[in-house]
């Protein structure tokens, strides 16, 4: 024993010399060493298998959700286009390809999976290779089914089957239940890692070691506080950036506008806030595609933004075509040169992928003088009161400015009072028809009558120019040419009942009620309330009305043709295009505007547009009614052309 014990002595002796301190240096440098390696391998494989893990949710089952969602949004675009052609089915077959091959690539991603459990040690995730195989499978489906879709007959027709809507609901669920799984197992990820720290801190056995790692653990966090200081940076700078500019075009966007507009209307703040909308940029994104309306904002954005900074303003893009600039001046004689100026440069056409677009732009402008008169100047009345002015730029022909006057405000507020009586008016049928009856020229014969309506507002009897077009703006349209119909329908149906006759009526529509397959149901139900015939009923669409959709336009006018009505384009010759309409509507009669008749006695050219329209009527074997023939000589010249 005391031997054994001097030898211990001796050796504790051997390393408290300078040769024996170093030798303990080196020995802990390699323990350190070598549990750095050992905590770096098992580090580097729980990171690895972390990342792949990572991978499923970001390039796998949320990926995969996206694409669905593209596919599904591009069959529903489809469907809603105002025409189908091959552009967009090539738009879903594109979709189709992606959605494929991120089937493959998670196929691929979950033979990866088990290769790298078992790097790491960790046990086979059978739930969410039994999950990402379900939604490879699903997704397969969904593919061969749209592929079969697409080479069918009727394309359109086939991606709108019930196996269609069935398919990408069961891929998406599947999806949706391989990124839980995917989630979950993350958090265990997180727990394990844990776990092999804590070992790997166990196994270091001297105090150098534990120094080492903890000095090596703090460095490394500091790092990562470093870099995630300057990444939360960067992403607050992106944030704002997004928060106050408009992405497309890099103007301020409305809340940046907002702010900034109204911290400047002080009490005596004197400016002017213009508001500037594109002419026509929905006909130039059907035409010519939304990259063209990408390019045509970017270049009306520029045009905007120098002459509002060169001026000493502040440009904003609101939204959509629609853009606004507030000038630090309200001296009408400057504001209308920049409006003007303004008018003329967004009117030159723009070349464009070696295409010319026309563009325009309509303006509306309102000084904070003007405003201050009538109500306290704030940012949402200088708003409401700009829009006005560019509403009235657009009734005027479009391609103007309007600045808002003491005109426009009693205007606006005769417009709001209407506005705020109209309902009332619907529910207290204050509306009034009056039947105006149509006379067959070659002997005065009455044939039928012709519905008009009136407003009994406070004792007066409003024209509908005063009102249809509120009531079309406030969607109360429905309601009065719902209620207009019904009631000439009764009326005439009661005539004849009570007199033996066949007269008919004629009823105007407006053009709002072309935009949805099932916008005229009180067509057939007045019919059907007042067991009138329908072939003694005619609608009236007004040629100066642009149907947004020809497609649907003319499938309702079938419906309505197949069930008896006649179809009658009013105003002909006044309106956007005379031929495309009758192509459309298929129309049984014309209705030659009051405007051409005005001028048949002094007027040439308007003597040989009407011969032309009742010649193109007689081609077509359509009848003609003619408005406003309020003289004898009239009659007679009419009369001569037959």
């Amino acid at each position: 024993m005391p031997r054994e014990q001097s030898q211990v002595s001796s050796r504790f002796h051997a390393l408290a010399t300078r040769r024996g301190f170093w030798i303990a240096v080196a020995l802990l440098a390699a323990i350190t060493s070598a549990a750095a390696l050992e905590f770096r391998r098992y580090a580097a494989s729980i990171l690895d298998f972390q990342t792949e893990i990572q991978a499923h949710q970001t390039t796998g089952s949320q990926a995969a959700l996206n694409e669905i969602a593209r596919l599904n949004g591009e069959i529903l675009s489809t469907m809603s286009a105002d025409h189908q052609d091959a552009l967009d089915l090539v738009a879903v077959t594109s979709a189709l390809d992606t959605l494929y091959v991120r089937a493959d690539h998670i196929a691929k991603r979950i033979d990866r999976l088990e290769e790298g459990s078992a790097l790491a040690g960790f046990d086979s995730p059978d739930d969410i290779m039994q999950d990402g195989l379900n939604t490879v499978a699903r997704i397969r489906t969904l593919v061969s089914t749209v592929d079969e879709a697409l080479v069918a007959p009727d394309p359109v027709v086939a991606l709108q089957a019930v196996e269609i809507v069935q398919a990408i609901e069961a891929a998406r669920r599947a999806s949706f239940r391989y990124l839980d799984h995917t989630a979950r197992m993350t958090g265990g990820l997180l727990s394990q890692q844990t776990d092999k720290v804590l070992y790997l801190n166990r196994a270091t056995l001297a105090f150098l070691v534990i120094v080492a790692l903890a000095g090596v653990i703090s460095l490394h966090m500091l790092r990562l506080e470093v870099q995630g200081r300057k990444e939360r940076e960067r992403a607050e700078r992106r944030a704002d950036r997004l928060a106050y500019f408009d992405s497309l075009t890099g103007l301020a966007n409305r809340v940046q506008f907002q702010d900034k507009v109204g911290a400047f209307l002080e009490p005596n703040a004197k400016g002017a806030l213009v508001l500037i909308d594109l002419d026509g940029f929905k006909a130039i994104n059907d035409r010519h595609g939304h990259a063209i309306g990408d390019a045509v904002l970017r270049q009306i954005a520029r045009i905007i933004r120098e002459k509002a900074e060169f001026a000493g303003g502040m440009a904003a893009r609101l939204g959509g075509d629609e853009f606004a600039v507030f000038m630090p001046t309200d001296d009408t004689q400057v504001l209308r040169v920049f409006c003007h100026k303004l008018v003329e440069l967004c009117a030159v056409p723009m070349q464009l992928a070696s295409t010319s677009i026309q563009t325009g732009v309509s303006i509306g402008l309102a000084t904070t003088t003007q405003v201050s008169k009538t109500a306290l100047k704030s940012y949402d009345r200088m708003m409401r009161v700009a829009d006005f002015a560019l509403y009235a730029s657009k009734g005027a022909g479009r391609g103007r400015y309007t600045l808002y006057d003491a005109d426009l405000e009693r205007q606006m507020d005769e417009r709001r009072s209407l506005l705020k009586e109209l309902p009332k008016a619907i529910e207290n049928d204050e509306f009034e028809v009056f039947l105006q009856p149509k006379v067959k020229m070659a002997n005065g014969e009455v044939l039928g009558f012709e519905a008009l309506v009136r407003w009994r507002r406070n004792g007066a009897l409003l024209s509908p120019a005063q009102f249809i077009d509120l009531a079309e703006d406030s969607n109360r349209i429905q309601d009065i040419d719902a209620y207009v119909l019904d009631r000439a329908v009764e009326v005439v149906a009661d005539w004849n009942r009570r007199h033996r006759t066949r007269f008919s009526v004629s009823v105007n529509l407006s053009g709002v009620h072309f935009v949805s397959q099932n916008a005229l149901p009180f067509v057939g139900e007045a019919l059907d309330r007042h067991n009138f015939d329908a072939e003694l009923l005619t609608l009236e669409i007004t040629e100066t009305v642009q149907l947004s959709s020809w497609d649907v336009a003319q499938r309702i006018v079938s419906e309505l043709k197949a069930r008896g009505c006649k179809i009658s384009i009013d105003d002909f010759g006044t309106g956007y295009s005379s031929l495309v309409y009758l192509r459309t509507i298929s129309a049984d009669e014309l209705k030659i505007d009051k405007s051409l008749i005005d001028e048949i006695e002094g007027s040439e050219e308007a003597r040989f547009i009407l011969d032309a329209v009742l010649d193109l009527a007689e081609s077509l074997g359509l009848s003609v009614v003619v408005e406003g023939i309020e003289r004898e000589e009239q009659r007679a010249f009419l009369h001569g052309l037959g």
